[in-house]
């Protein structure tokens, strides 16, 4: 049970039991009650036994291992909590009350100087050394973990190996760590390798256990099904003594999810193999597109002899998206969804559907297919937010500045699809709060179209965001609700890629005011460019501008990954082609053939489907003829 006490720095320490220690007071959530003694209560009747965790506090993750004080202080002090609750529960639930649980957990990259584990000794063996003198030790347990990002398997061994050595545990203390194929610590196929080397330092702690802590969830905060979590137990089983998990009241259990994986579980227990019946396709894909590129998907519901966990909806063969049966954490329980909202990027392109259902010993089933043509995606081609002066509710990262608020409207667009390119303007919020972005056109004009630009990359866990909502305004007070950017379902795992969310107005509206809330989807926002366009209006009541010559503008960005804008203006209305060639001269897409008035117009090309390499594209109209290379980097 973690953790009994939490701690924020200059705030009332909250406890789940009734505290006489100094500068408690009950967590709210607990409603008056004694929630440790609750615990106890029913695990004893019910024959479980239980450790119980110490306490935690926030700062452990900014001064561990640089603040000393810090440390051992709050040692001393998880030290009466520690007598505390033995007088209150040990002789009351003698049998229940079983062990005790270190919450501070311990990773491979602020532990890896032996100055540090040092420290790290010290502060555990003053815990440990206090419950053995007071006659209060139980078995003892903790939940480090590890990234292959922070080192090597054989880096960490030798860290807990120099730990183990000076560490006072005794016979039966619990060494548990987190296995980390969940979190996204290393692939299921590496884990092997760290925890033969785990193994090997435990075995010098004469008496120490090792009890993988599994991990029953997928890096977006779904319940893994049961064929990964098996997957990962064999892995484990010639190195473990047991195993023990933290996430399955999060996870697995039926009171907070689908009882489809527990039962599941279940099955592979009373039969000894992960269940393997393949459930039926889905039925009726159906699909509908906007004039923004909104495509939305529908389909009829699949059956399985246990349940259905989830459908995988892919678009071009590539997995866009998944959607799985909730984790309820005191929300009502919804249906399963079984349509998505997806986001095509050019216009007049095919593009194919599938739509696989999956149970929850992970068998997917066939798909259902469906192919939809973007039809004409109109992007207005004046941009009227470009350099213009904007400001925020919450300021960038310290480590991706915005000096004079310049990067969010320069039209600088990053050239790789990485938080490591200066163009992306990177935002921080651990309660994902939501941020706002208004931009001061300079005077009151014609708003039509409103455009943001987000990054995705999972591997360094930054999402799109959950939701982006566009408002405007002539006096920078009352703002009217504009309308939502429409933003793709991207599936977790995905290639990074840069993320162009629109949303064109129904009616166009006048604003000198254009406000962006954005509701961060993780801790990290990456945003790039918000652009407000129309079309070719430059104020209120202007006439169109006609552009006074042909041009073909260099694609931005360049190189790109996987989609790029290219911009072009002519001067008389005409027959317009736009292609795109290899370097062998072979047309690899035609992305403009028709007539079009004067003006000037954007083009995204998508080119997910083509390898790497040097193109060219051209352009056609009249007399006029011009052709720029660009560069596809994937």
């Amino acid at each position: 049970l973690q953790t009994i006490v939490e701690s924020e720095e200059g705030q009332t320490n909250k406890t789940i039991y009734p505290s006489s220690l100094a500068n408690t007071e009950l967590a709210y959530y607990v409603n008056g009650k004694d929630l440790l003694g609750n615990c106890l209560r029913n695990a004893e009747a019910a024959g479980i036994k239980v450790f119980v965790g110490t306490s935690a506090n926030s700062l452990w993750w900014g001064s561990h291992g640089s603040d000393t004080t810090w440390l051992y202080n709050q040692m001393e002090y998880d030290n009466q909590v520690c007598d505390e609750v033995w007088s209150l529960y040990k002789n009351k639930y003698p049998n229940t009350f079983y062990g005790w649980y270190w919450a501070y957990e311990v990773d491979n990259g602020t532990w890896a100087s032996e100055a540090a584990q040092s420290e790290l000794i010290h502060a555990m063996n003053l815990q440990l050394d206090h419950l053995s003198a007071k006659g209060e030790k139980l078995p003892f347990m903790w939940c480090p973990f590890m990234n292959v990002e922070y080192g090597t398997a054989d880096e960490y061994k030798a860290l807990w190996v120099n730990v183990f050595s000076q560490l006072h545990t005794t016979t039966g203390d619990i060494f548990s760590p987190q296995d980390l194929v969940g979190k996204g610590g290393y692939t299921l196929t590496e884990m092997d390798e760290w925890f033969a080397a785990l193994r090997q330092a435990v075995d010098t702690k004469p008496g120490l256990l090792l009890w993988p802590d599994v991990e029953t969830f997928n890096f977006d905060g779904t319940s893994a099904t049961i064929d990964r979590v098996v997957a990962q137990m064999k892995v484990e089983q010639p190195y473990s003594d047991n195993y023990m998990t933290f996430a399955f009241c999060h996870y697995d259990s039926p009171n907070n999810i689908d009882s489809g994986f527990y039962k599941t579980y279940i099955d592979y227990l009373n039969n000894g193999v992960v269940e393997s019946v393949v459930p039926s396709a889905p039925t009726n894909l159906k699909g509908t597109i906007n004039f923004d590129g909104y495509v939305q998907l529908n389909w009829g519901a699949s059956t399985d002899n246990i349940g259905i966990c989830g459908y995988y909806i892919y678009r071009n063969g590539q997995q866009i998206c998944r959607e799985e049966v909730p984790v309820l954490n005191g929300a009502a329980s919804t249906p399963l969804a079984t349509n998505i909202t997806d986001v095509a990027s050019s216009s007049n392109t095919d593009y194919t559907y599938e739509v696989k259902a999956y149970d929850f010993a992970g068998n997917i089933s066939e798909a259902a297919s469906l192919k939809i043509n973007s039809g004409s995606i109109t992007y207005l081609s004046n941009k009227i937010s470009t350099g213009c002066s904007y400001t925020v509710s919450s300021p960038a990262d310290a480590g991706y500045p915005d000096a004079g608020n310049k990067e969010l409207t320069n039209g600088s667009f990053a050239r790789i699809n990485s938080k490591g390119d200066p163009a992306w303007e990177g935002y921080y919020n651990s309660n994902k709060a939501k941020r706002d972005i208004i931009i001061d056109l300079g005077s009151e004009k014609t708003v039509q179209q409103c455009i943001a630009y987000f990054l995705y990359d999972s591997s360094s866990s930054i999402l799109l965001p959950t939701r982006v909502n566009v408002s405007i305004s002539t006096n920078n007070s009352d703002f009217t609700d504009a309308g939502v950017l429409a933003i793709p379902d991207i599936a977790t795992g995905t290639t990074a890629s840069s993320c162009r969310c629109i949303n064109t107005l129904l009616t166009s509206a006048n604003a000198r005011y254009v406000k962006f809330s954005v509701t961060p989807g993780s801790e990290w926002t990456f945003d790039d460019e918000y652009e407000v366009r129309n079309g070719n209006s430059t104020g209120v009541n202007a006439e169109p501008v006609i552009p006074k010559e042909y041009s073909l503008s260099q694609n931005y960005p360049n190189p790109f990954n996987p989609s790029t804008v290219i911009n072009y203006q002519i001067t008389k209305k005409g027959n317009v082609s736009l292609k795109v060639f290899n370097i062998l001269g072979k047309e690899i897409a035609a992305l403009v053939n028709e007539e079009k008035p004067a003006g000037s117009y954007s083009v995204n090309f998508n080119a997910s489907s083509i390898p790497s390499g040097v193109y060219f594209y051209q352009i056609k109209s009249g007399s006029y003829s011009a052709t720029k290379k660009m560069i596809l980097m994937k």
